[in-house]
């Protein structure tokens, strides 16, 4: 049966052998074609996988946010071949706050084993170091600009916080995070407890979990154009 593999990338980080498990490394090696959602940081991932070999001896399906319903007919015409095919996320997990779930969906209606491999994932690593509830959890991913529905988004969490207890995660476009921190100082009170965790698995990782109250007597790290992560929580 062919395999669907879904292997991770790192976060930032050039060497993939430090963080990426080496079943993935070595069924990324035995796999011809692959689904990227950009072919520069795939290509770039081979290459430093694989310093020996030719990082462009695989061929690549775009899928992410421009791939168009028609694109995705030509997709489907991969998995009528037995060769196995390898997703391969930009940063961290596939599938997860990534465009690669509708190969997962194609591969499962094909008949096709999938097989998920060990690699970083932000959100998990993020809700690991909070110290907040990581029994229920809900992410909401990049919160849109529209300002009606950021808002019934932001409503969402806080009753998810107040009724469920639940963990609230979600994450900004990299210029836009210093504005997103101020967001929630202003928008939260002031014994809420809220962690920002920013370039993780890199040399400048930094997480830091407090109250609101006392974020608003700390210096305001600067995060922008930084990979950043905000977590909400008791």
């Amino acid at each position: 049966m062919p395999v669907l593999h879904l292997i991770p990338n790192t976060l930032g980080s050039r060497n993939p052998l430090e963080v990426v498990a080496a079943t993935a490394i070595e069924a990324l090696r035995g796999c011809d074609r692959m689904i990227v959602e950009s072919d520069r940081f795939a290509r770039r991932f081979l290459k430093d996988a694989f310093p020996n070999e030719n990082p462009q001896s695989k061929q690549s399906f775009l899928l992410n946010e421009h791939t168009t319903p028609e694109d995705l007919v030509d997709l489907i015409q991969w998995f009528k071949s037995d060769s196995d095919i390898a997703l391969l996320s930009d940063a961290g997990a596939p599938a997860v706050a990534d465009p690669g779930a509708a190969a997962v969906r194609m591969a499962h209606n094909a008949g096709w084993s999938v097989k998920p491999h060990a690699g970083p994932s932000s959100i998990l690593l993020a809700l690991m170091a909070s110290g907040m509830n990581g029994q229920q959890f809900a992410f909401k991913g990049y919160l849109p600009r529209d300002g009606s529905i950021r808002e019934r988004i932001w409503k969402e969490m806080k009753e998810g916080l107040q009724r469920r207890k639940e963990t609230q995660i979600f994450m900004e476009p990299p210029y836009r995070n210093n504005q997103a921190l101020k967001d929630c100082l202003n928008a939260l009170p002031a014994e809420q407890q809220l962690c920002v965790a920013v370039d993780l698995t890199l040399e400048t990782e930094w997480i830091c979990s407090q109250p609101i109250e006392k974020w608003k007597k700390s210096t305001l790290p600067n995060l922008d154009k930084r990979p950043c992560l905000f977590l909400i929580g008791h």
